[in-house]
């Protein structure tokens, strides 16, 4: 992975300005990702991290993507006077999503519901459980309807979590214009905090007990349905208006990225089920495969998420920077903040399918 900070802009300024220059520049580096997120659920998520991905759920191409940014981008980003020490800022982060997106495991995205905390005043949020009791209940044509007002409700509180790291930029490197050093730190430094970030939230799914266990049946596409039957039927009186075909996802180890693909070929019509193959045809929409190293790869089983509603996820603060001069060891000090927090409030919504 590397930057797309322009190096060669700073030679031959004073240090003052190479100190500033840099610094702003890094702070694009740093906001490419978030500002990706913004764009649409899958902008910031690279399709191939997302496998075999089928039917209605399918994720838009590499090609709509681009389009969205470069959109996106035209509106934030209209002159090139709104970013004095760059240019071409579309293109950079059409370059971005193709060279260091792929990298990034962002696909942890897809499975909560994004609440946008940044301007706000309060440091947690609430995942609501209400109930009003409603039953819709026939009535006689002038005869009154009965009026729930007795709602209980309970709440679970999800404060932020702050993160900070440093990072020390030392004079010689640009004194002797060893670019490839700031180059491999800056990339280290953010890719360090998603993956931290990456690491908080798939440990959600992973660190769930065995009261979400699917228990194997005859192969894995039966164990899909009835793992997603049993979601359905478990959520229907919470008012989540699923439905019978809402969309999962699958999270597993990367590992197991080939066989979970294999279970997605068993449509009805496919060669797997037509030859006996598999007991089963998948009956449930799965809109795909999330495969990461933050599931072990001795892991029994993998997830199968109904994706939003009751999982939640924050950001108070993006990853953002700080600078300051250091004397004592000739070098200018980086200190990075993010603030996030994300929880899973109805663990109905998921199911660990065991593998045997």
């Amino acid at each position: 992975m590397h930057t797309s900070i322009k190096f060669d802009k700073l030679r031959g300024l004073p240090d003052d300005q190479q100190i500033k220059m840099l610094a702003g520049a890094i702070g694009w580096e740093f906001s490419k990702v978030p500002l990706a997120l913004a764009m649409s659920p899958m902008a910031g998520v690279d399709p191939a991290r997302v496998k075999g991905v089928s039917g209605a759920g399918r994720a838009p191409s590499f090609d709509a993507i681009k389009a969205h940014m470069k959109a996106f981008l035209g509106q934030k980003y209209a002159t090139s006077d709104d970013t004095p020490y760059l240019n071409d800022v579309s293109n950079q982060m059409e370059q971005w999503f193709h060279t260091n997106m792929p990298e990034m495991d962002m696909a942890f995205a897809l499975l909560f519901d994004f609440l946008d905390l940044r301007n706000s005043t309060h440091d947690h949020f609430d995942i609501l459980d209400t109930n009003a009791g409603l039953t819709w209940t026939q009535r006689r044509p002038g005869q009154a309807a009965n009026i729930r007002r007795n709602i209980s409700e309970a709440k679970a509180s999800v404060s932020y979590l702050e993160w900070s790291d440093g990072l020390g930029l030392l004079d010689a490197w640009l004194q002797f214009q060893q670019y490839w050093n700031i180059d491999e730190a800056v990339m280290e430094f953010m890719t360090t905090f998603y993956d931290k970030m990456a690491s908080l939230h798939y440990g959600l799914f992973t660190a769930l007990g065995a009261g979400v266990d699917q228990a194997f049946a005859t192969d894995d596409v039966q164990t899909a349905n009835n793992a997603a039957a049993a979601i359905i039927r478990a959520v229907k009186e919470k008012g989540y208006a699923v439905g019978d075909n809402p969309t999962f996802y699958a999270l597993c180890a990367v590992e197991q990225v080939g066989r979970l693909e294999r279970m997605l070929t068993a449509q009805r019509g496919s060669a797997i089920v037509d030859q006996g193959t598999v007991s089963q045809p998948l009956a449930h929409r799965i809109g795909g495969i999330i495969g990461t190293t933050h599931v072990s790869a001795s892991d029994t089983g993998w997830y199968l998420v109904l994706p939003g509603r009751k999982i939640k996820r924050g950001v108070w603060k993006d990853l953002t920077t700080e600078t300051d001069r250091n004397i004592y060891v000739s070098a200018t000090d980086i200190v990075g903040v993010g603030q996030y927090n994300a929880a899973i409030g109805d663990t109905d919504q998921v199911k660990r399918c065991k593998f045997s």
